[in-house]
């Protein structure tokens, strides 16, 4: 089975950065992230959504937030 993201614990590692960054870190960190692997960012942003990880940046399933990561 392929892990997605960043894989299960990394996942969780990834979204206890976040958490501990303000709004403004977070586009920061999020592009990093986007930029080093976008595959593997998009599934840990679709993991996070999924899971209901940081709702108040990505958003929910049915309410997801749109970001274009080639902006921030």
């Amino acid at each position: 089975m392929k892990e997605e993201g960043y894989g299960d614990w990394d996942n969780i590692d990834e979204v206890l950065i976040m958490e501990e960054l303000d709004h403004e870190g977070k586009k920061a960190h999020v592009k990093k992230l986007w930029q080093e692997d976008p595959e593997k960012y998009f599934e840990w942003k679709e993991w996070c959504i999924e899971f209901n990880q940081l709702p108040d940046f990505f958003g929910t399933c049915d309410n997801p937030i749109p970001i274009d990561e080639s902006k921030l």
